[in-house]
């Protein structure tokens, strides 16, 4: 089967896992990524990732994994919607109790790749097979209770008014309120990703934005309020790296103009 567009880059993300996985001391430790890029007969190096991309997605995805535990320790009954899922794994290494309400949500060709190469999940996990603009999933969703909503790596894929549209149909569905944990990016990030090797590799569009990029997330509806960012250095894992790494990772968070390039948040509604 091939992925089209944005499908592809999902490879992107499974490949950064898998070699974190390999490393001499791991971060995200997600085994199942590493069997599934063994499996896939694909060229991974095409996207010429070097030690702190992968990093970098790793981390990015262990912030989430941490915030999305939280968030389930502190209301077991919350719906989580994990937008553009890909094959990533998530789920798994989670690992919520199996009456956790969790739907990975996709297009039907990565759904149904997922169901091909992921092993089966008891409980009430489920999948579905759609792209996220389409306007009539969200309403079918149970509004009586809090939601997680995690969309990583997704806003840039989209241009700057469907994500606004994604997010305002979101938030305006559930008034018991939730969570919207994302990675955002300033207009010159996206600039400078549009030519970057692994984008450049595939067939991804990034969207277009305006001036503020996907920074300015919690002017799109009055319900959103900024609750905090990642801070990769201040996480445990982070002291078994290579000190190039570490300092490479600190001088990021230090500097203001970087962070700016892009953030991984975590919103309240």
């Amino acid at each position: 089967m091939r992925l089209e567009g944005s499908q592809e880059t999902l490879l992107i993300t499974l490949y950064a896992k898998a070699m974190d996985n390999r490393a001499a001391h791991p971060v995200l430790h997600d085994r199942l990524a590493d069997d599934l890029v063994r499996r896939i007969d694909y060229d991974f190096e095409r996207f010429g990732l070097g030690p702190l991309d992968i990093r970098g997605l790793a981390l990015r995805s262990l912030a989430i994994d941490k915030w999305t535990r939280a968030a389930l320790q502190s209301r077991a009954d919350t719906l989580v919607l994990h937008l553009a899922c890909g094959l990533d794994s998530r789920i798994y290494r989670v690992d919520p109790a199996l009456d956790v309400d969790w739907l990975d949500i996709d297009f039907p060709a990565v759904i149904q790749l997922r169901r091909e190469l992921l092993p089966q999940r008891l409980g009430l996990y489920r999948t579905l097979a759609t792209n996220v603009m389409e306007p009539d999933w969200i309403g079918r969703l149970d509004r009586e209770r809090p939601v997680l909503v995690i969309a990583e790596g997704l806003f840039p894929y989209l241009d700057e008014w469907r994500a606004r549209e994604l997010v305002r149909r979101l938030v305006e569905h559930f008034p018991q309120g939730g969570q919207l944990l994302c990675d955002v990016y300033n207009r010159l990030a996206l600039r400078l990703l549009r030519h970057a090797r692994m984008i450049r590799a595939t067939d991804a569009r990034i969207g277009e934005w305006g001036r503020e990029g996907a920074g300015g997330v919690e002017s799109w509806h009055p319900r959103l309020q900024l609750v905090d960012e990642a801070r990769y250095a201040q996480l445990p894992e982070m002291a078994a790296l290579p000190w190039t790494q570490r300092w490479a990772i600190g001088l990021y968070e230090r500097s203001r103009w970087l962070r700016e390039l892009g953030r991984v948040v975590r919103y309240r509604f």
